[in-house]
């Protein structure tokens, strides 16, 4: 459809990716209330926020249950993160963040936490004015070193607070701390990203299953138990306890150490999720998640450093230890969570590193490290798994193991571990005794190649394909060559690019052929290679493949692929792009009704963004009600005049209505403020002939010329503006 006529959609993607990360919880609607049951700490449940929705199962299955044969175990976990992910609120635990009343502003809004006869509330007051709110607080996420506090919403939502308490300081502090977030916004407490039956809770919980019914936009969710418990990390516990007795104990069956450490990865890693809660453990990795890697920007350093929460795997799977088959319980107890030997004084590290255990380089930290026995810099994680800080309180290393390279510091502005340490020195100071102790090793090292190349990609530099082909065609970890693979995508529809992706269909990661197809999804008439990924065994290449006839407009053609795409859909209905894709598809099968439900939905999950109000007209466009679409072009405008493209796309529309003379200024606005929107300045220049203006339509036709001098169309018509000039038009 030609862009006078109607909004084009674009900018759909991929949807977001989650790990372990905030959370809030939803009641399942029953006859019966759930009974009121006690966790391992003690803690009760009630109907509100029960324990389990599972009595029976609970009481077979429950952490408590599998103390009887498994004390040892029990005892490592019962102090555990994992243990205490989720809870109820406690009197015994709680108290002390309510009592006595605490208050704690932010921008937007003050919170204020009381305990009354027994229960915990959170008053919310608006500062303009506004009604306050009230609302219980039932749940609790995490113990250390911080504590959420979770509220119930309607439609079965719980909503994590945006202010926590940290008990070690004893303090309510905003978790968000110079990042505002107002009511209407994707991440204020009250929004969708901040849901925890979306968001937090799988990864929280025990057997969780988030159930959201987009039709009733309502969640009706369920669990075993709260907290990560047995049951969410070991497989064959039915066969396991129905041959249990009391004089036999069968042993527990135990996973490959790759299947163990996917058991991991599926909460210790930034993921989009394609399957509705069905990852049990044994399961492989990537038949349920994509994980997120480096070639989306602003989630890595260009050199694979952490900078969003990332969440631990994928820097693992990067790292030189990953790639060499080293797993999370070659370092971590399973139960406790910590290390198996201290890492205070490199002992952890050491166990291979001094011994050469699998293969490890045997290395001399003093020589290695030019630093003295018992020092910071002598620490083998304080140089390699540096720590960053996360909502303002809580601290994570890296796993990536990376080298510290003040010089990337000095090019790239990536931190360096060197002057994390040394924060009163200056970067010069860094390169200085890096390169006199490590020169020609860090010179030497791929890792400084990556970053230049990532960094060059990320800014869109055209000489950065050939590098990351370079990157790729070398690279055995696979990782990398998928995060290489992903950003190659966007220099489609260059040549050796497009012959590198199509050679990477067949690649034997199931991460590189997923970007492979997300790459050549940008051309559709790449719909021939991209067919036989339909059927690929990886999901994740299915998905890819699925979404690409999605962006395409078309249906997916496989009937079994079809379904999944379905249901993959319908699981993600409740974040924005998700609620779009379904919606789109809905468009294509012609029911408007459901189309327009979904498409109020997707708008009101982050209705302060002129962007999704954008791609809200965009399909309601689609739908040809214009009127809808105007209202919400108009409001994205009201909130954000200085966006070109919005005033691009609402002339579109008026443009294909033949409103022309509300179009024409519209698009002068949208070349005023972005003299390089080449594409407005050809819509510019059609519109003015259409009116008769030809010296202004030569004019704007000149100024797309960049973009669009070789294009037929703006040919063709330059030609008729020429003629018509000669002929004394003006």
């Amino acid at each position: 459809m030609k862009d006078s006529t109607r909004l084009l959609l674009i900018g759909l993607g991929a949807l977001a990716v989650v790990g372990a990360g905030w959370g809030i919880f939803s009641r399942l609607h029953r006859e019966e209330a759930p009974p009121v049951l006690t966790t391992a700490t003690g803690v009760e449940g009630t109907a509100a926020f029960p324990i389990t929705f599972f009595p029976e199962r609970h009481e077979q299955f429950s952490a408590q249950a599998c103390r009887a044969c498994h004390e040892d175990a029990f005892q490592d976990w019962l102090p555990s993160d994992h243990a205490h992910a989720n809870r109820p609120v406690s009197v015994a635990l709680d108290a002390p963040a309510f009592d006595p009343p605490r208050e704690i502003a932010v921008p937007g809004e003050t919170f204020g936490f009381t305990l009354a006869d027994g229960k915990f509330w959170m008053k919310v007051q608006p500062d303009d004015g506004g009604d306050a709110e009230r609302y219980a607080l039932e749940g609790v996420i995490a113990v250390i070193p911080l504590r959420q506090y979770l509220a119930r919403l309607p439609g079965g939502r719980w909503q994590s607070t945006s202010v926590a308490y940290d008990p070690a300081a004893d303090e309510w502090f905003d978790v968000f701390k110079g990042d505002e977030r107002h009511s209407g916004e994707w991440g204020h407490w009250a929004g969708q990203g901040m849901n925890w039956n979306a968001n937090c809770a799988w990864c929280h919980m025990t057997e969780y299953q988030k159930n959201f019914d987009w039709q009733s936009d309502s969640y009706h969710t369920t669990w075993l138990e709260q907290g990560v418990s047995c049951m969410q990390c070991h497989t064959g516990m039915e066969e396991h306890v129905a041959a249990a007795g009391p004089d036999y104990a069968p042993p527990v069956k135990t996973l490959s150490a790759r299947r163990a450490m996917e058991n991991c990865a599926s909460c210790h890693s930034r993921r989009d999720q394609l399957t509705p809660d069905t990852f049990k453990p044994g399961d492989i990795y990537h038949q349920h998640f994509a994980l997120a890697l480096p070639d989306q920007p602003g989630l890595y350093h260009p050199d694979g450093q952490i900078l969003d929460e990332d969440y631990v795997y994928a820097s693992f799977l990067m790292s030189p230890m990953g790639h060499a088959g080293v797993t999370c319980l070659d370092c971590h107890n399973p139960h406790s969570g910590k290390t198996i030997l201290p890492i205070a004084d490199n002992s952890l590290c050491m166990r291979c590193h001094s011994t050469g255990l699998d293969g490890a380089k045997i290395i001399d930290t003093v020589a290695h490290g030019h630093h003295a026995p018992g020092s910071m810099g002598n620490s083998c994680v304080e140089c390699h798994m540096p720590q960053t800080t996360y909502m303002q309180r809580d601290p994570r290393r890296d796993h990536g193991f990376l080298s510290p390279d003040p010089l990337m510091t000095a090019e790239l502005g990536i931190p360096n571990a060197c002057q994390r340490c040394h924060t009163e020195e200056s970067t010069e100071w860094a390169v200085e005794w890096a390169e006199k102790w490590y020169g020609d090793k860090l010179a030497n090292k791929l890792q400084r190649q990556r970053a230049r190349t990532l960094a060059a990609a990320y800014a869109g530099e055209p000489a950065a394909a050939q590098s990351l082909l370079q990157l790729a065609a070398d690279e055995p970890n696979h990782a990398w060559r998928a995060t290489y693979t992903g950003l190659l995508g966007y220099y489609v529809p260059q040549a050796d690019v497009l012959a590198y992706l199509e050679k990477a269909l067949e690649d034997d990661s199931s991460m590189v052929r997923a970007r492979a197809v997300g790459g050549l999804s940008r051309l559709p008439q790449a719909e021939p290679v991209i067919a036989p990924r339909l059927k690929d065994p990886s999901r994740n290449v299915r998905i890819a493949a699925e979404q690409a006839y999605a962006g395409w407009g078309q249906s997916v053609p496989d009937a079994e692929a079809a379904q999944e795409w379905q249901a993959y859909l319908e699981f993600q209905s409740d974040r924005v792009m998700g609620a779009f894709m379904l919606a789109d598809q809905k468009i294509r099968e012609g029911d408007t009704a459901q189309a327009k439900q979904l498409i109020r939905q997707a708008v009101a999950l982050d209705s302060a963004s002129p962007e999704i109000l954008r791609q809200g007209a965009v399909m309601y466009s689609m739908m040809g009600d214009n009127a809808a679409a105007e209202q919400l072009l108009q409001q994205a405008l009201d909130k954000a005049p200085e966006v070109a493209l919005l005033h691009y796309s609402l002339a579109l529309l008026y443009a294909g209505q033949g409103q022309l003379e509300e179009a024409i200024p519209l698009l002068e606005n949208a070349v005023s403020l972005d003299p390089h929107f080449y594409r407005a300045w050809y819509n510019l220049a059609l519109a003015r002939t259409k009116i008769g203006q030809w010296q202004k339509a030569a004019y704007a036709l000149e100024k797309a010329a960049p973009a669009y001098a070789n294009d037929p169309g703006w040919q063709q018509t330059r030609a008729i503006v020429e003629r018509q000039l000669a002929n004394g038009g003006r």
